[in-house]
């Protein structure tokens, strides 16, 4: 995830302003409390609704919590090393 991340503007200081609308965090947990309503609606299965909602928890934590958290660490080292002078606003290290 680091390269990829490496390579996003500066210019953001939040993920979610480079995302579309359908991909905000509100969308991520209506999608994720729908699946567990209707594991439970359509199946009756508590043994699969909890199973689903364990898996939609991680899912949330790794999207709204983990990834963001990874940006903004990164967005923050990055906008230190170009004021230091270590590299230029691309990423790319100058050497000196």
């Amino acid at each position: 995830m680091d390269g990829y991340l490496n390579y996003l503007s500066l210019e953001y200081d939040s993920i979610w302003d480079t995302k579309p609308s359908w991909c905000q965090p509100w969308t991520i947990l209506l999608t994720g409390a729908l699946a567990i309503g209707c594991s439970w609606v359509f199946v009756h299965s508590l043994i699969l609704t909890a199973v689903v909602s364990l898996l939609i928890c991680a899912w949330w934590f790794v999207f709204l919590y983990s990834y963001p958290k990874a940006y903004a660490d990164m967005i923050t080292q990055r906008r230190k090393n170009v004021v230091s002078g270590v590299e230029d606003t691309f990423g790319i290290t100058k050497n000196q």
